[in-house]
């Protein structure tokens, strides 16, 4: 009986390292559009702007009148619920975007963000300098689609 205990808690505590391990995005799964605009400059430095942009068209008329008062549902409308835990999300999504496209290879310095429920962005200038890889890479100034096979 111990035994099937032990093995029970050791696989609940597998899983939830697992869980925690794992680098997960947020707002990936709805509609919203994932780009990652970048821009090196003469003095080697990289900018960056990371995105996450509700469709032009699905964002609804701003002009609304809420007639029922019943429960909201977080998607129910589009967009993102804008609250707390927020930037925090959006300032991980962008650390893992550019990390993993192979844009800032050591971190970023965060100068800038805006959040709202139907556009979220965060402005970045690498820690790193640009190297003769990286324009070869990026070239000068772009917009990248934020694309990964999972």
């Amino acid at each position: 009986m111990s035994q099937v205990k032990f093995l029970s808690i050791t696989l609940v505590v597998c899983v939830l390292l697992a869980a925690c391990a794992s680098p997960g995005r947020s707002y990936t799964e709805s509609t919203m559009q994932e780009t990652l605009e970048i821009e090196i400059l003469p003095n080697t430095s990289k900018m960056f702007v990371y995105r996450l942009r509700w469709p032009e068209d699905k964002v609804p008329n701003l002009v609304h009148i809420e007639r029922d008062a019943g429960p909201r549902h977080e998607y129910a409308r589009g967009g993102v619920d804008v609250g707390r835990s927020t930037q925090l999300r959006l300032s991980e999504n962008a650390a893992y975007v550019v990390k993993r496209m192979g844009y800032c290879k050591e971190g970023f310095l965060e100068i800038d963000s805006s959040m709202s429920r139907y556009h979220l962005w965060l402005k970045g200038e690498c820690k790193d300098g640009a190297t003769d890889a990286d324009h070869k890479q990026f070239g000068e100034k772009q917009i990248l689609p934020v694309k990964f096979n999972r």
